[in-house]
């Protein structure tokens, strides 16, 4: 985050994106999709927005950036409100979908020129920002050849090269890596991370949790319309005193009952997880499982998975 995103007095980060109370219901439903989200954004910052399909995630966007008109509750992107200051909230934020948002008959070059003209750059500007979206995603091999042609990556930076040509001040990239192949993935998450260097900001949504640990500041679980949890990534992720033992064949009922009892252990369905403290050193525990002819396949120590966490505050049933 740079030093620009923080207060006036050196401390906590100014919100760009605020939203308060914001519920939703589409006409004809029988519930709302969004039950009083309350939601801040750092200025700068990289916030990771997370949640099953159907959670909500795609109306909160859509509120966000005025697709959707707000029926409770007030949003205030940087010194604007909705509706009242729609256009310059719309002026200052962009859009990369998870769709592909350009034209596939059209080469790079002609994608760039069309929405350049569409979002108003005026033709003094227009050169010198094309280009510069094209350095950003890397696009100079391929800006004269039809779009159609291209890879997933390629049409992947693409999206990202058109929604940059505004230069916006705040980013909602939805699922900008899904599909691509492995090194596409990580130019694509690099030029994330210079972006947000150079103060953009940027909402981020991903079902890949390895890169919003990687990528994100803040991260907002949304479940059935509601924020379930919303933390620093840094928070989340900080290492524990668990240690965590995959065993090479899961231990009888009765014996897993006994080292309850006995040991602060518990059994997760897959693992042990033991707490060390006082006279239970790693060392000690691991040596009564050793006893117990308990035999250890993988380890763990400390730390906390991002999709452990996720999984603990959602349904693990699966989504339509």
């Amino acid at each position: 985050m740079t030093d620009d995103a923080r207060g006036v007095d050196g401390g906590e980060p100014r919100a760009l994106v605020a939203a308060e109370g914001v519920a939703y219901r589409y006409d004809g439903a029988e519930s709302p999709s969004l039950h009083d989200i309350n939601i801040r954004v750092a200025q700068g910052s990289c916030f990771g927005l997370l949640g099953p399909n159907g959670a909500g995630k795609t109306t909160l966007i859509s509120l966000l950036t005025g697709l959707l008109r707000v029926q409770d509750g007030s949003i205030r992107i940087g010194d604007y409100t909705f509706p009242r200051d729609a256009a310059a909230i719309k002026r200052m934020s962009a859009l990369v979908p998870q769709e592909y948002a350009f034209y596939p008959t059209l080469t790079a070059r002609e994608n760039l020129e069309f929405f350049a003209g569409l979002y108003g750059i005026p033709a003094a500007e227009r050169s010198a920002r094309m280009e510069e979206c094209i350095a950003v995603c890397s696009l100079e091999q391929v800006l004269d050849k039809r779009s159609q042609s291209y890879s997933g990556g390629i049409k992947r930076r693409l999206n990202l090269a058109i929604g940059l040509l505004t230069s916006p001040r705040l980013l909602y990239l939805d699922e900008p890596t899904v599909g691509i192949d492995a090194q596409s993935r990580h130019f694509i998450l690099a030029a994330i991370e210079r972006l947000q260097e150079r103060g953009m900001t940027i909402i981020y949504t991903s079902h890949y949790m390895e890169e919003v640990e990687q990528l994100c500041d803040d991260v907002a679980i949304i479940d059935d319309g509601r924020v379930v949890l919303q933390e620093p990534t840094s928070t989340l992720l900080q290492g524990g005193s668990q240690v965590y033992v995959t065993p090479s064949g899961a231990p009888e009922p009765a014996l897993l009952e006994r080292l309850a009892r006995e040991l602060p252990a518990q059994w997760d369905g897959a693992r042990l997880i033991l707490t060390p403290g006082g006279e239970h050193t790693v060392s000690s525990l691991l040596q009564r499982l050793e006893q117990h002819a308990i035999g250890i396949e993988r380890m763990q120590m400390g730390g906390h998975r991002l999709e452990e966490i996720y999984l603990g505050v959602t349904r693990t049933d699966l989504r339509a």
